[in-house]
């Protein structure tokens, strides 16, 4: 495969697709199998927010990634001989931070609801609630915001059940978020997560290969500029026109997809902006166990290695995380997040003579978008054909109506991939 800036000023092919993330992959992969010739294309290196980087015998992944086993994209590359391996983090040794103190417990249904967290009567309620997870219907709460659900709850059952839909979703917006988006994410990530062994990058690499495979072209270094439907679809960069039947924009921003297109996408005003946090990632000459969740304060502590083999071995690398408000006026300062975080590591027992190194990223925008209750939740979002431009469709985390994160990037730009393959169909017997 040509990884190189492609300099041609005029190619062709079935179906262009711009973005190389997980959506873009995604939809590259199965546009190839059906039989369609695809160029993807990016201004960077492949991978998005997927990308890991090696620092020292330690794989950094652009903040704390986690492939849902029963989501949307660990299915769609176990189908294809592409599922990845790794581990999970172990859950017998959980913290919960509330008041400034860390409760030891485990997170087995059974240990929570002994924990002195809770009151007796919210002991029962939580033993109830996880029972039932599994079988609810969380249809009636669609349009409910997830801070009026948790106002039916007490104050502490609120608590835990926030800190671990936080955890799941990675959204901090209790006055936004859709409630039935949040307890789907909830039931999603009681089924497994898994930490990929030297980071999510196997996993790009893996799919982009199995994208050459199928002949697929990728150009990487180019810029695009603006995508325009016409009798075609043109995509100009700074440095060639790609023109196609279709086009995918995949893994944008939607403010992004609005530039480039010249379209505004109806109702965006409703939906979830971006999701953002701020992360920690510290390399440590020994391992370290246990996790922490916050249930008053917005904050994560786990080991990500040696769960996975993302750091030598008998070495631990450990990822913290700041969850960002919605509502957050001020944005805090990177100093007051940073030594906040360094503080919870050293209270978790991180000794700073263990520590190797560590990279900090203030602002890390999470996903493009989150179901937001005023847009009717998950089934509110965005579609693939949205825009209503013939041949141009859309995906990305933000894009659908299935899932959230990376698998909503991954369902999203299956969906895509088939809409744009109907489309050059229908060209095609137009045609001849």
């Amino acid at each position: 495969m040509d990884t190189s800036n492609d300099t041609s000023n005029d190619r062709s092919s079935d179906i262009v697709i711009v973005g190389a993330g997980i959506a873009g992959l995604v939809a590259a992969i199965r546009a190839t199998e059906g039989g369609a010739s695809v160029a993807l294309v990016d201004a960077h290196a492949p991978g998005g927010r997927a990308r890991t980087t090696e620092r020292a015998g330690y794989e950094y992944n652009v903040g704390a990634h986690a492939l849902y086993l029963n989501g949307h994209l660990r299915p769609f590359l176990a189908a294809r001989g592409l599922e990845p391996s790794g581990g999970m983090a172990d859950t017998g040794n959980v913290r919960l931070l509330r008041d400034g103190r860390l409760w030891p417990l485990s997170s087995s249904v059974l240990d929570i609801a002994r924990t002195k967290l809770l009151t007796p009567r919210s002991r029962g309620r939580i033993v109830s609630l996880m029972a039932r997870l599994g079988k609810m219907d969380t249809s009636p709460f669609v349009g409910t915001c997830w801070a009026d659900w948790l106002g039916n709850e007490p104050d502490d059952v609120a608590g835990i059940v926030r800190m671990f839909v936080r955890t799941a979703a990675y959204v901090n917006a209790p006055e936004r978020f859709d409630a039935a988006a949040a307890l789907d994410q909830f039931k999603l990530a009681r089924g497994g997560v898994r930490y990929l062994d030297h980071g999510w990058q196997t996993m790009v690499d893996a799919m982009l290969a199995a994208f050459n495979r199928r002949g697929g072209r990728l150009i990487v270094g180019s810029t695009v500029l603006s995508v325009e439907a016409d009798d075609t679809v043109t995509v100009t960069t700074d440095d060639a026109v790609l023109r196609g039947d279709a086009v995918i924009l995949a893994g944008l921003a939607p403010e992004a997809v609005q530039r480039l297109t010249g379209v505004t996408i109806g109702g965006l005003e409703h939906t979830g902006r971006s999701v953002g946090a701020s992360v920690l990632d510290i390399a440590l000459r020994r391992e370290h166990p246990g996790l922490v969740f916050g249930i008053d304060e917005p904050l994560y502590l786990s080991p990500h290695a040696p769960a996975a083999r993302l750091a030598p071995v008998g070495c631990g690398l450990v990822t913290l995380m700041r969850y960002s408000p919605d509502d957050e006026v001020v944005p805090a300062s990177p100093d007051t997040v940073r030594a906040r975080l360094t503080e919870l590591a050293d209270q978790a027992g991180i000794r700073t003579e263990d520590i190797v190194h560590e990279r900090y990223l203030h602002h890390l925008v999470v996903a493009n978008g989150f179901p937001a209750a005023a847009a009717g939740g998950l089934a509110g979002r965005p579609r693939a054909d949205a825009l209503a431009l013939p041949g141009v469709f859309i995906a990305g985390d933000w894009v659908g109506p299935r899932f959230q994160l990376a698998d909503a990037a991954a369902a999203s730009g299956e969906d895509a991939a088939v809409a744009a393959l109907r489309h050059v169909t229908s060209r095609a017997r137009v045609r001849g």
